[in-house]
């Protein structure tokens, strides 16, 4: 139907006056919201590292809501603190637009730019280093305005593999779950499914298909996690039940904990000693005797104390003894301390001297040769024998003496820091590593009566080692695999380490061990 010349007329006159309106639009004049916020670059999703072709773009506006120009807008990009990253992590960088590549990580924590006559600011953002939300704050501090621009930072491409389970050793027939988890060159995981398998030994058995271990007999197996070429592998070690009686250095604390980490409970604190505290059971295992305090460098109390960390006994300088090696507390009640009485100079030396329950002293004998030595000493359990570290030019090394006989017999003339077992049938001392070494620190295992000697393995312990009560294991502070406690069993010389995570991470570094 043909149009009219008038309606025509009409019709471009009102397109006309619609157009100059438009091109007419002061960018000042209220006409929307105020605030801040992004009006393109938001809302993205790609991988870790990517930078994105679109610049993010916000529009500010004034309190009124016109379009605000010649203002800042800081764009700050949100932290990320969570695992697998340990510090924080930016979850976006940004940069400003005239930068050639946003990699410079330092620089990309904060842009800021000025808005143009339209209100609007631009820089140009880059995807972090950690997979999940990324978010950077929209802020305009001139006129107290705020928000944020979101994006989705997802996983890079497959670069590891890691192993996931318990970091401590299971307990003999206890059962735990690993799986592994493929991860990114950022540690971010990935969705692909893992395979395990176990390696060689019999330590453990694993169902590949649940994950299961199950902890067979005490010693260390690995179990390797796979995905395509990718592998990772987590040593699993299983250890008896026990329950072990510690001293932290560090902490000055004396504490009970599991073998495999757990039950950890604070007996005493602020113990420290130069010489070491030395913590023991008595037979009963319900009571601890350490040493504590010092004089030029040695321990000058002991104390007595139940495992409720309640009922409290201290021998030292009050009842009169200047020094104190080592104790042993009897079934009667009375303490076997291997110490100076003050003021005897009949027995100036360290000697062997018993504490009956009301505190009086009495001589038992002298220890011929003995000096001051870290745990060089150790009072058998029925206390009949003392083996000690002579020092003298006429009896030298590992020597044990005979409390009523007065008469010492030399084990070896290099072993030092002794402890005896339960049965008191066998000692347990750091010696050399070979026959022909005339120093070292190896678990050696000797009997009584001076055979059967064996080096358990080729660590360096610290003095300080004791025996499970049954006389099959024995454990002690090795620096092989780094500082920690180490067990041994003394068949064959199997060794498990310890782990005893802390509050902090891992672990505790605990040693002077003694066995419940």
């Amino acid at each position: 139907m043909p149009v009219s010349p008038r309606k025509a007329r009409a019709t471009f006159c009102i397109s006309l006056i619609l157009l100059l309106a438009n091109c007419g639009e002061d960018p000042t004049a209220p006409g929307g919201e105020p605030g801040v916020r992004a009006v393109a670059g938001a809302g993205i999703t790609d991988t870790v590292d990517a930078e994105p072709l679109q610049a993010l773009v916000v529009e500010v506006r004034d309190q009124s809501g016109a379009l605000a120009s010649g203002v800042v807008v800081r764009f700050e990009p949100m932290l990320a603190f969570e695992e697998p990253i340990f510090y924080a992590e930016p979850t976006m960088l940004v940069c400003a637009l005239s930068a050639l590549d946003c990699d410079d990580y330092y620089a990309g924590f904060l842009a800021t730019d000025t808005t143009d006559a339209r209100g609007r600011a631009k820089v140009t953002v880059r995807m972090g280093h950690v997979a999940g939300l990324g978010v950077v704050r929209l802020v305009v501090p001139e006129l107290g305005l705020a928000d944020s621009a979101t994006f989705t930072v997802t996983p890079g491409a497959a670069a590891a593999v890691r192993a996931v389970g318990p970091d401590i050793p299971l307990d003999i027939g206890g059962t735990a779950t690993l799986s592994g988890r493929v991860v990114d060159r950022y540690e971010n995981p990935r969705t692909e499914t893992t395979t395990l398998s176990a390696g060689p030994g019999s330590a453990i058995t694993l169902n590949a298909a649940t994950g299961t271990v199950t902890a067979r007999e005490m010693g260390t197996q690995w179990v390797l996690v796979r995905y395509n070429a990718l592998v990772d592998s987590a040593k699993v070690g299983v250890v008896p039940p026990g329950r072990l009686l510690v001293w932290s250095s560090d902490e000055q604390a004396v504490r009970l904990v599991n073998l495999n980490g757990s039950g950890e409970r604070t007996i005493a604190s602020n113990i420290s000693s130069n010489y070491g505290a030395f913590p023991q059971f008595d037979q009963t295992r319900q009571r601890i005797t350490l040493q504590a305090g010092n004089n030029g460098g040695q321990p000058n109390n002991l104390i007595i104390i139940d495992t409720t960390g309640i009922s409290r006994r201290t021998i030292g300088p009050a009842i009169g003894f200047s020094a104190l090696m080592v104790t042993r507390y009897l079934a009667d009640g009375t303490v076997l301390v291997v110490g100076i009485r003050t003021g005897d100079f009949s027995h100036p030396d360290f000697s062997l001297w018993r504490v009956s329950t009301d505190n009086t002293i009495t001589f038992v004998v002298a220890l011929p040769g003995f000096g001051a030595t870290y745990g060089g000493v150790d009072v058998s359990h029925d206390g009949t024998r003392v083996a000690y570290y002579a020092t003298s030019s006429s009896l030298s090394g590992l020597a044990v003496l005979d409390v009523v006989s007065g008469s010492t017999t030399l084990l070896d003339p290099y072993g030092g820091s002794p402890r005896w077992s339960a049965q008191d049938d066998r000692l347990v001392y750091l010696g050399p590593l070979t026959e022909s070494s005339t120093y070292g620190s190896a678990a050696t295992v000797i009997n009584a009566n001076g055979s059967g000697r064996r080096v358990l393995g080729t660590a360096e312990f610290s003095p300080g080692i004791s025996w499970s009560p049954d006389g099959a294991y024995v454990v002690g502070r090795s620096s092989e695999f780094g500082e920690g406690l180490r067990l041994l069993r003394v068949s064959d010389g199997a060794a498990v380490s310890l782990r005893f995570p802390s509050a902090g991470g891992c672990c505790h570094d605990y040693s002077q061990p003694d066995w419940r």
